[in-house]
């Protein structure tokens, strides 16, 4: 692919505000007011973004992104967050929790004890089981309320006619006959607690899991209704969002306009990802299929599979970015493999044909050595390691069949053929390329005839990537299901942008 210009490069590198807030983990770079309010007068006066526009657009962003991964993940479920061990954070919320129990202990030892911290924390338990308790069982709520009346308590505190067990009692066994299996153990072990303090902190953090149980189990009731309702929720939701954009001055979909902006540029100078040519309709006199809305579209999601960190991620696909970079990168481990045996095969002649177990064996090494690319190790590093193991275990098992002499014979020859691949950027190696160009036109295919996508296992897979078949199969399964959903959600928005594009390059035709 050919680089787009220098403004587009400066634009890029910004991201958009669903990244400032956090929704997404993603580089928290504050965006330039000025790329994002391109076109405005340069004089004009600094524009303040209102606090309430802030915290909705961050509430509209939460409630999109924990939507989405509800419908789109069947195994997402809350959890508590975790610290790293030995971290500043971990050291911090450990220190302030024992902290405050320890000054809990400390005033009900007091003479006289001071009771004003645990008559609050009675309160905050109370509240805490309330929420345990099921909208329909207003009987249990009302019984909640009366025997944990916090003024009655406070009375009797104060008048020496209360003792602090008598409540960590009630509490756990309320939450005895509301808690799920699971945390029969945690409510053993409160029952063996004698210090009230360690008891109430045992109590907090116990009610804490079983809120979590119950949203879980909410979440698990409301899949099936959410995923019925989630395309229609989502666009409803995203346009909140990008109104509140709008609202503080900025572009809500400025990176999905370049990202298509690209895809049509690339059409029109025929300098597609992996150089597919799309194919040509004769059949019309007017519009080339080359500017399609579905082939513009098809193309930009193919950039992804090769995606460039210099530009800023689309908008409309910040949700799944993560799983969109997993495609990506599966999807280069898969096509270094089979280089990497189209190369072997290429060296050793037909010695590997009859033996499929040594080329599965050599498929399953790989994916275990390429498991820390691009992460932690870089291709070079990766494909040194690779190579070794390739010789060794493919020397070893023909060994078996006294057919090593092959491999020793060009042992140096094949190392080097495996290391010449990361020799510089590694779609410019020809093997690679010519397999890249064959996994993207599968892909096009597939996104060009969805209903072939429905069932990948009675579809031909690309010569050269037989070897990686059923990872392919699931690689690119994944990949299609992220687009026909992110289409379902966006295409409304994608067919805008797509016009605006054809009418400026009629003008400027």
């Amino acid at each position: 692919m050919s680089n787009t210009n220098n403004d587009e490069k400066k634009e890029e590198q910004h991201r958009p505000l669903g990244a400032v807030l956090g929704w997404l983990n993603l580089s928290p770079t504050l965006p330039n007011t000025q790329d994002n309010m391109a076109g405005a007068t340069a004089a004009s006066p600094p524009r303040f973004i209102d606090y309430n526009q802030l915290m909705e657009a961050n509430r509209n962003a939460q409630n999109l992104q924990l939507a989405h991964e509800i419908v789109f993940n069947k195994d997402f479920q809350l959890q508590l967050p975790e610290y790293e061990k030995g971290s500043i954070a971990e050291k911090v919320h450990d220190t302030m929790h024992t902290v405050f129990w320890d000054v809990l202990r400390e005033d009900l030892a007091a003479d006289p004890p001071r009771y004003e911290h645990i008559i609050k924390l009675i309160g905050e338990a109370k509240e805490d089981l309330k929420t345990l308790v099921l909208p329909h069982q207003t009987t249990l709520k009302a019984q909640i309320d009366d025997a944990i009346d916090l003024d009655t308590i406070k009375r009797r505190f104060e008048a020496k006619a209360a003792d602090p067990h008598e409540y960590t009692k009630y509490f756990i066994d309320m939450m005895a006959s509301l808690c799920a299996e699971c945390r029969d153990e945690n409510i053993a072990k409160l029952r063996t607690t004698d210090d009230p303090s360690e008891c109430f902190r045992g109590i907090m953090e116990v009610l804490s899991l079983m809120k979590l149980d119950m949203a879980n189990f909410n979440i698990r009731q409301y899949r099936p209704l959410l995923q019925q309702q989630a395309v229609a929720y989502e666009k409803s939701t995203f346009d909140k969002f990008m109104e509140n954009q709008r609202a503080m001055g900025i572009d809500p979909l400025l990176s999905t306009y370049k990202w298509l902006e690209r895809a049509f540029n690339r059409l029109n100078t025929k300098d597609t990802v992996g150089w597919y040519q799309a194919p040509v309709d004769t059949t019309t006199t007017t519009t080339s299929p080359q500017e399609s809305p579905s082939t513009i579209l098809n193309e930009a999601y193919c950039e992804l599979l090769l995606w460039n960190t210099k530009f800023t991620f689309p908008e409309t696909l910040e949700l799944d970015e993560i799983r969109y970079n997993q495609v990506h990168i599966a999807t280069m481990r898969l096509l270094l493999i089979s280089t990497i045996m189209t190369v072997l095969s290429h060296l050793t002649g037909s010695v590997l044909r009859d033996y499929e177990s040594i080329k599965t064996m050599l498929k399953s090494e790989m994916i275990i050595l390429l498991d820390d690319f691009p992460q932690k190790k870089k291709l070079k590093e990766i494909l040194i390691s690779l190579s070794e193991q390739v010789v060794k275990t493919t020397r070893d098992e023909l060994a078996k069949y006294d057919k090593s002499k092959i491999i020793t014979d060009n042992e140096q020859n094949i190392k080097d053929a495996i290391k010449a691949i990361g020799e510089h950027h590694v779609i410019e190696h020809a093997v690679f390329k010519l397999l890249f160009q064959r996994y993207l036109s599968f892909v096009h295919h597939l996104l060009d005839h969805p209903t072939s996508g429905s069932s990948l296992s009675n579809v031909a897979i690309p010569n050269g990537l037989n070897i990686v078949m059923n990872e392919v199969i699931t690689t690119v399964s994944f990949f299609l299901r992220l687009i026909t959903y992110n289409k379902m959600v966006f295409n409304e928005h994608y067919d805008r942008i797509i016009s605006q594009l054809h009418s400026l390059s009629t003008q400027n035709k």
